[in-house]
């Protein structure tokens, strides 16, 4: 009796290490296997130098710019990009691009020639911080283009009809106060996987495909 009642005791403590360990192991090949990476890029040359967000911090994932679409009576999508690491947190900080593209319905070219100061128009902006403090707003034309967004592929995401986008932009932007003075943007290019109008991360969670 004494045997069979050890026996029993030592099938039930192998049966516990068995079950402990097998957790483990799912919780530790999930935590190796699931990685946070990039989904989301931006970037483009101002007068023919690089520009390009921020990092916050030494976090690879968050990066200062965002989108979003939106919808009233038909779509409209719109990105902005912050040079400060700060972001939305200062004003007095602010370096940044901000497009508005209305009524996105298919792929292809879009003028930007409305004003930023009325809702629901497509326009561009870019603020540059001044040596004094001050900043100066470069803004699309709006009696001819001047600005373009190219949407090059749409991607489906899960359980939304709001997909992913691939693009450019491009185009000259003219100070307000005094039109003579411009800034060229070329090679602008935006990948949104995902949007994030929320927040800067630009990651998601990848579980590689076992092979």
């Amino acid at each position: 009796m004494k045997y069979f009642s050890n026996h029993i005791s030592l099938q039930v403590a192998l049966l516990s290490f068995v079950f402990f360990f097998s957790n483990c192991t799912r919780e530790d090949i999930s935590e190796v296997t699931k990685k946070a990476l990039p989904v989301n890029t931006f970037g483009m040359r101002v007068n023919g130098k690089a520009w390009e967000p921020a990092q916050v911090g030494t976090n690879e994932c968050l990066r200062t710019y965002h989108a979003a679409w939106s919808k009233i009576n038909y779509p409209y999508f719109n990105i902005v990009a912050y040079m400060n690491p700060e972001g939305l947190k200062t004003d007095s900080a602010l370096n940044l691009l901000q497009l508005q593209i209305m009524n996105v319905t298919e792929l292809g070219k879009y003028e930007l020639m409305g004003s930023y100061l009325t809702d629901f128009k497509p326009y561009a902006f870019f603020l540059l911080k001044k040596p004094d403090g001050g900043f100066i707003r470069y803004v699309n034309k709006r009696d001819v283009a001047s600005f373009y967004v190219e949407f090059e592929r749409f991607i489906p995401r899960p359980r939304t009809d709001l997909h992913g986008v691939i693009g450019s932009f491009y185009g000259t932007l003219y100070n307000e106060a005094n039109p003579l003075d411009s800034v060229i943007i070329t090679s602008g290019r935006f990948t949104f996987n995902k949007t994030n109008h929320y927040d800067f991360n630009q990651c998601d969670y990848f579980v590689p495909v076992p092979k």
